[in-house]
């Protein structure tokens, strides 16, 4: 089975355990779909995902060095150090999506008809503006996103600040074209 792999943010720079195939590197015409800085991580970063209220971009895709899709959902799960109902993935040969109600179904089936892979997974993390802070919980309203970034200092703010500069040149959301106005977090090449 030969298996894509979707990226539009730190997987590409930073793929760690990502099992894929170095020589393929990254290729820059995969499905289109509607990405945004729209999930606070862990760490605090404010991270791209998939979402409605996304720009609708060109992402990048890779090859797994996994022929077995269980395996390669599992891969990605470790890289994002989640759990496998975070990885969506759709197997062409048996017309399975996962997550069964996922959105964007037609955008991925139509670009994978035209490849020939015979699976694709990507990072199915939703949106996130709830932040966990050793004492209590805030809420950031996702349009006061870019005072959130304001916030930062030292190594948060650089850790944030390098997410948003390295994401690929191609992911050009709304919120990044903001961001690099208000805050000059140009893309680094």
């Amino acid at each position: 089975m030969k298996i894509a792999v979707l990226g539009w943010g730190s997987l590409i720079w930073q793929p760690k355990e990502l099992a894929f195939d170095k020589e393929f590197r990254w290729k820059e015409d995969g499905p289109t779909l509607p990405i945004e800085f729209a999930r606070i991580s862990k760490d605090g970063r404010l991270t791209l995902v998939i979402t409605s209220e996304g720009t609708e971009v060109l992402t990048l895709y890779t090859l797994s060095t996994y022929k077995v899709l269980e395996e390669a959902v599992l891969n990605l799960a470790v890289r994002e150090g989640s759990g496998r109902k975070s990885i969506g993935y759709y197997d062409k040969t048996s017309d399975d999506f996962m997550p069964e109600k996922f959105q964007f179904k037609t955008k991925i089936r139509e670009w994978i008809h035209k490849t020939n892979f015979d699976a694709v997974i990507w990072t199915n993390l939703g949106e996130k503006w709830k932040i966990e802070e050793k004492v209590n919980e805030r809420l950031i309203s996702p349009e006061k996103r870019i005072e959130y970034l304001r916030e930062f200092k030292g190594n948060k703010k650089a850790l944030a600040e390098e997410y948003i500069r390295k994401t690929p040149i191609q992911i050009r959301t709304k919120y990044r074209k903001l961001i690099e106005k208000e805050l000059n977090w140009t893309p680094i090449i």
